[in-house]
């Protein structure tokens, strides 16, 4: 049976990944019990974020990205560069192809565990395409920017000017694109190793866009435009934050780093809330500038962490190894995302646009963890009962 390529098929599929991307969070809370039961995981869904999945993250990026510098000779930017956003591209071409082929179709028990592997393998494939795109990006951004370092790699103030600048010329298109959501990363963003999530991700027009030609410049302008100026302003942030934290302590910058990346984060988690309930108020564009602001202060967040915890393995695990350090950091930490189903989070991938959604759904950040399992189940468990949602309620 081929699977179905129709234009209103797509639409649809596309339309409810976006819808279920950007709604991941923002159920209703429920009262009484179930509202307090809910509050609870959320509290330990965002623990399981911050003190767990990010830091496996960080340090399985961390890895496979000096792995890559320790054989530069077989990877060399602008070749690399170029292949992996070719490849991610056809990735986001074929998306809906790949889940109905390995996830929909039906199978014999035996090809579940076929299946079962090459989603894996997928996912493996792609961290390594996400990787050698985001290196590339950075490494044409300090050619072109003539950006130098120190020693510990660390940006010098001396030749940081154009990075910077361009940094915030960066800033201002995917302000002006609604695009600045696209930076979050984790703690903020937390995507398990669901069926429905391994293959399919949104695109910039993908509820809207017809299949054909345009279908291809929708996911050229997804990673070619909007993913490359997403890899130009973490670069400049990673900057900004060398010449900032304590740059003539290489050691108390990266626990500075840790801990204000910690503070930034409890933060931002703490105002959610809040900002979900003016957002809920607002519209238009005033709605836009206060959602984005918010999420500016989420990927500064994330970036101080990220850089805290990379340079704390540098300066702490097996320094006088640096093969050995990398080859576990990256081995181990993909083998607990992939026992905790959270290796998804790994990847940098899709579209959302700002301030999209209703009732605050713009500043949600998707860290359902336990919250999403219980909720299987508990679906699941209604469904062989019979019952819907409402029913159970009632």
């Amino acid at each position: 049976m081929e699977p179905n390529t129709s234009k209103e098929h797509y639409m649809i599929i596309n339309d409810d990944i976006s819808r279920k991307l950007l709604a991941e969070n923002t159920n209703p809370p429920r009262i009484g019990k179930e509202r307090t039961g809910g509050d609870v995981l959320s509290v330990v869904d965002v623990v399981l974020s911050v003190f767990v999945v990010t830091p496996l993250v960080v340090s399985c990026w961390r890895g496979l990205w000096i792995l890559v510098d320790m054989h530069s000779e077989y990877f060399p930017a602008v070749p690399t560069f170029l292949i992996a956003i070719a490849m991610h591209i056809l990735f986001a071409l074929f998306q809906n192809s790949f889940h109905y082929l390995v996830v929909e179709s039906k199978k014999h028990w035996s090809m579940k565990i076929v299946t079962h592997l090459l989603r894996r393998f997928y996912t493996y494939v792609f961290l390594w395409v996400t990787v050698l795109h985001w290196r590339g990006g950075w490494l044409l951004t300090e050619y072109y920017t003539n950006l130098r370092f120190t020693k510990e790699l660390k940006a010098t103030k001396e030749t940081s000017l154009i990075c910077l600048l361009v940094g915030a010329a960066t800033f201002l298109i995917l302000l002006c694109m609604r695009c600045l959501r696209n930076a979050i990363a984790p703690p903020f963003a937390l995507c398990l190793d669901k069926r429905n999530y391994v293959f399919r991700f949104p695109t910039m027009f993908s509820p809207n866009i017809k299949f054909g030609w345009l279908r291809v410049l929708d996911c050229v302008i997804s990673v070619g435009v909007v993913g490359n100026l997403v890899v130009v302003l973490w670069r400049a942030i990673w900057v900004a934050v060398d010449l900032v934290v304590i740059p003539q302590n290489f050691t108390c910058s990266a626990w500075a780093c840790l801990v204000l990346g910690l503070i930034a984060t409890g933060l931002v988690f703490r105002l959610q809330n809040c900002m979900k309930r003016v957002c809920t108020d607002l519209s238009g564009i005033i709605k836009v500038i206060l959602a984005d602001a918010y999420i500016l202060l989420s990927i500064i967040a994330a970036i101080l962490f990220w850089s805290g915890i990379w340079n704390l393995l540098n300066i702490y695990f097996l320094p006088g190894d640096l093969l050995l350090s990398c080859t576990l950091s990256h081995l181990i930490s993909l083998a607990f995302l992939y026992l905790i189903g959270c290796s998804n989070s790994l990847l940098v991938r899709g579209v959302m646009q700002d301030g999209s959604g209703e009732e605050g759904e713009c500043v949600v950040f998707p860290c359902n963890y336990l919250r999403t399992i219980f909720e299987q189940e508990r679906t699941a468990c209604l469904g062989q009962l019979g019952l819907t949602e409402e029913n159970s309620a009632s």
